[in-house]
């Protein structure tokens, strides 16, 4: 039996209000593709969607 690498990222989210949206798709799209998210830090509009 084979073990499955665990994916794991920590996210620096940074500032530029349009950003935001890309930034939720990207949370989006590492949650489907089962990455395990550590740590998540931002300023601006990353702090938001960040937090």
């Amino acid at each position: 039996m084979t073990e499955r690498a665990q994916k794991t990222v920590s996210l620096v989210l940074g500032s530029g209000g349009a950003r935001g949206a890309a930034h939720i798709g990207v949370i989006r799209w590492l949650q489907k593709n089962d990455y395990d998210i550590r740590s998540v830090s931002g300023c601006s509009i990353g702090a938001l969607v960040g937090g």
